[in-house]
């Protein structure tokens, strides 16, 4: 049973079941072809599909953090079909579930970055010097109903200088779930636990000291 599961784990985690949307990277939006980024980087530290830092900044030099509400501006509303459902029967109901997701996401990165082991304080005061600027804009979603295969998030993030305005990191992401195997039973994390992840990961890239690499892992099996 464990192997039949495990393959089934695989299948979901690697598109061979024609779940590619869940792992291909879609087009930048504006939010983030605005920055003049390198949209294409990567750093190899990191789990997420685009990573840019400036390599002139020393993160550690910044010792404050401002985390801003997750924007719903930038998500990719003409795919909401995709998630329609007897729950989801309007793109107007679509709208609102895709901003309750927003509002978790904003609640679980500032439960991230409030952590004892996050380099920087979090703070509303943008006039508090060595302070960054969080911006994240959820660009994807799809919920499933009981019948589809999985749920799928975008998001894309920028920081910023908050003295100066000056583009200190961005980062993208597009993905499915992840699959959690213990005993009989099997665990496909949905949208709000991908963001819950993602807000982690997020806190996590900015100390390298203490995670050298931040990875991602698709299959858990206990």
């Amino acid at each position: 049973m464990r192997t039949a599961l495990t393959a089934a784990a695989a299948c979901i985690a690697f598109s061979s079941c024609g779940l590619n949307p869940a792992v291909t990277s879609a087009k930048p939006t504006a939010f983030l072809t605005s920055t003049g980024t390198d949209t294409t980087a990567r750093l190899a530290r990191l789990p997420f599909q685009h990573s840019w830092r400036d390599p002139a900044v020393n993160i550690t030099d910044y010792k404050n953090i401002v985390i801003r509400p997750v924007t719903v501006r930038y998500l990719r509303t003409g795919e909401w079909e995709r998630s329609k459902s007897a729950e989801i029967p309007t793109q107007k109901a679509f709208e609102k579930r895709a901003a309750a997701l927003a509002r978790h996401f904003t609640e679980q990165l500032n439960i991230a970055f409030s952590d004892p082991i996050c380099i920087f304080y979090k703070t509303t005061d943008t006039s508090k010097p060595n302070t960054v600027i969080l911006e994240v804009a959820l660009t994807d979603a799809h919920f499933p109903d009981a019948s589809s295969e999985i749920p799928l998030c975008g998001f894309e993030s920028r920081a910023r200088d908050a003295s100066t305005g000056k583009l200190v990191s961005t980062t993208s992401d597009r993905r499915g779930p992840d699959l959690h195997l213990s005993g009989e039973d099997t665990h496909i994390t949905d949208n709000k636990e991908i963001c819950t992840i993602w807000a982690r990961q997020l806190m996590e890239a900015s100390n390298k000291e203490i995670f050298s690499n931040v990875r991602r892992k698709l299959i858990t099996v206990e």
